[in-house]
């Protein structure tokens, strides 16, 4: 199997256990240097990764070529002369990260990107001394699925530059999925998410420190200061650790819920704290519940649920029909099964969770441990029959 698919950067063991690993190696590619398969850009302090990976999205907090995979080992991360930061392989064409710099560097050889220990790739113009000069680029104007302390959600006024956070598209699958995660565009002081340009949440306004609908989010004032910024240029939220021991993420999920991530080290423990918003419904009736919020409709009485379970339908047992389409996630497959009221179960067409299956009323549904997950309509208290 191939050893690299994408390349992003990947928290070390500091961040998710208790061993720091050694950080010799160095945090800067150089113009006309390779970043191959097997080698990692190491900010200075360690916290910061950057290489290849196969997908698995649980340590990942920027992934530079999201819909753009490598198909094979044979990547390579490269400076042109041009500034530009491409990734090569053998058999296809260069892939360009930094397509959009707004400034092209003048001279040669005198361009560098540098991951630091922010979480931030920037490019920039380094001098005759190798001393760093003005930056031309950096991944922190491009987030992802990850908001970082010191990174934005809002816009730039002047620039059109908009800062906001897309979910992945599966668990496996980086691309641009469902929900989206940005600063209300008719002017209101607020975050909301988008749900294929639908809104599905909002935090509620910004007031004395913190959203009114989402105070969750801002409640650890004393690890972190919360700003939301309002002028001529720019107008954005961001947050800041108030101590380098604080490790820190937000992160927008395939579900559209907003998980928080606080790691407190100290010289005798490691302390985690997860927090979550999310509309979700069923969140505080069942916790088996796929945590969707989908809009009421007639055939549903508002007891009905997907719940995960393992095992399988007979493909001719009440088979309704597939969806092919690759850019469509579970949440999709939930949402159209919803929608029509002779679906009662749903799962991935494809091992990487994208595309969809449907089912009819009257199929039966066959435990099995060692399948993968079907999402079984049911209603609250049942035994997780088909209904």
């Amino acid at each position: 199997m191939a050893s690299a698919s994408f390349i992003l950067f990947i928290t070390v063991s500091c961040l998710f256990s208790l061993n720091c690993i050694s950080h010799a190696e160095t945090d800067t590619l150089k113009q006309g240097q390779m970043l191959r398969d097997w080698e990692q850009l190491v900010s200075a302090s360690g916290v910061f990764r950057l290489g290849f990976f196969s997908p698995n999205r649980a340590q990942l907090v920027w992934v530079a070529n999201r819909v753009d995979p490598v198909p094979d080992s044979s990547g390579a991360l490269t400076i042109d002369g041009d500034g530009k930061l491409k990734i090569l392989y053998q058999g296809g064409l260069p892939i360009v990260i930094n397509p959009n710099m707004a400034v092209k560097a003048s001279g040669a050889n005198n361009i560098t990107a540098t991951l630091l220990d922010s979480g931030n790739l920037v490019i920039q113009q380094v001098d005759s001394s190798g001393n760093a000069g003005r930056v031309l680029w950096q991944s922190f104007d491009y987030p992802h699925n990850v908001l970082l302390p010191g990174m934005k959600i809002g816009m730039n006024l002047k620039t059109g530059q908009n800062w906001s956070l897309t979910s992945w598209l599966s668990e496996k699958v980086p691309a641009p999925g469902a929900f989206r995660l940005d600063l209300d565009p008719s002017g209101v002081n607020q975050l909301l998410v988008r749900r294929r340009d639908d809104v599905y949440w909002s935090s509620g306004v910004w007031k004395n420190g913190s959203f009114e609908s989402a105070p969750e989010l801002t409640k650890r004032n004393d690890i972190y200061e919360f700003s939301f910024v309002a002028n001529d240029e720019e107008k954005y939220f961001s947050y800041s650790v108030k101590n380098k021991s604080v490790l820190s993420k937000w992160d927008l999920d395939t579900l559209g819920q907003i998980t928080t991530l606080t790691l407190e080290m100290s010289v005798n423990s490691t302390t985690y704290t997860f927090e979550s918003t999310s509309p979700c419904q069923y969140s505080s009736k069942n916790s088996t519940a796929v945590c969707l919020s989908e809009p009421p409709i007639k055939c549903r009485n508002g007891s009905e649920i997907f719940v995960p379970k393992r095992g399988y339908i007979d493909y001719n047992d009440y088979y309704w029909y597939y969806d092919s389409d690759m850019n469509t996630g579970l949440s999709d497959c939930h949402a159209k099964c919803w929608k029509n009221c002779t679906c009662v179960a749903y799962k991935s067409l494809s091992s990487d969770e994208t595309g969809c299956r449907f089912w009819s009323k009257g199929a039966k549904f066959n435990p099995d441990d060692y399948s993968e997950f079907v999402y079984l309509l049911t209603r609250e208290n049942s035994k997780g029959n088909l209904v």
